[in-house]
């Protein structure tokens, strides 16, 4: 075992004493082997909450760069369906007078099943709406 020489001020040695006696140790020695032990476990937990740190620091940077990448793709969707529907609406004819109330009603029809399958889309039942397309056509 190494051995160390402190040099300490008187009242730091007293307040050392009478710690040792205080808290029951054998010696102001084992007192103050204990408190280094102790201060280089805490230094020790200081550091690797510094590497914890660093790793969920760098985590939230892949997040938000995901999430960047999230938002840009959702624009360029919302653009594509407005060029969609603009080029759709400049170019589609209106109906005749008489055939409008018809016209809605199919156009009803057919958006209330463009809506059914975003939402089976959207939840991931892409398979099972192509099953039902096919047993509805047979």
């Amino acid at each position: 075992m190494a051995q160390r020489n402190l040099r300490l001020k008187d009242g730091l040695k007293q307040r050392i004493d009478h710690v040792a006696r205080d808290r029951g140790y054998r010696s102001s020695s084992a007192f103050m082997v204990q408190a280094i032990e102790e201060k280089l476990q805490r230094l020790e937990a200081v550091d690797s909450m510094s590497e914890a740190e660093a790793r969920i620091a760098a985590t939230f940077d892949q997040i938000m760069r995901e999430v960047r990448s999230l938002h840009t793709s959702m624009q360029a969707q919302f653009a594509l369906t407005d060029a969609l529907t603009k080029y759709v609406l400049t170019c589609m004819i209106e109906p005749p007078s008489d055939l409008l109330e018809a016209a809605r009603a199919k156009a009803k029809t057919r958006y209330d099943k463009l809506m059914r399958s975003a939402v089976k889309t959207i939840t991931g039942q892409v398979a099972n709406s192509l099953y039902e397309a096919a047993t509805d056509e047979g």
